[in-house]
C-alpha cells in the first residue's frame, strides 16, 4: 500500500488525470517554460533598446517590450491558475475518503 492509502495496482495515474482535467490547456511547467523564454526575449529587446540611437527604432522596441510585458503577465496568471488546478487534482486524488478515516 502506498502512503496515500491506495493499493498500488489501483492507484490513479495522477499525470493522466491532470492531463484529462486540463484538456487542451498546457501544464504549469510548460507555461513556466514559455514565460521564461519570453522573459529572455524581452531582455534581448531591452538590450537592443539601450543601444538604439534612432528614435523610431527606440519607439519600435518600446512597443515590443510593452507587448512582451503583457504576454509575460498573462502567462504568469495562467501558470498560477494551472498550478492551482494541478495541486487541487493531486489533493483530491490523495485525500482519504470518509470511509478510510477512523475516529
Amino acid at each position: 500500500m502506498d502512503p496515500y492509502g491506495y493499493e498500488e495496482e489501483i492507484a490513479p495515474n495522477e499525470e493522466e488525470i491532470i492531463e484529462e482535467v486540463l484538456g487542451e490547456h498546457p501544464r504549469a511547467r510548460e507555461l513556466r517554460l514559455m514565460r521564461t523564454a519570453l522573459e529572455k526575449r524581452r531582455a534581448a529587446f531591452q538590450r537592443d533598446r539601450e543601444h538604439a540611437a534612432d528614435p523610431q527604432e527606440q519607439a519600435r522596441l518600446d512597443a515590443r517590450i510593452a507587448e512582451m510585458d503583457r504576454q509575460i503577465e498573462v502567462l504568469r496568471q495562467e501558470e498560477a491558475i494551472t498550478t492551482f488546478v494541478e495541486d487541487s487534482v493531486r489533493v483530491t486524488l490523495h485525500k482519504p475518503s470518509a470511509d478510510d478515516l477512523e475516529f
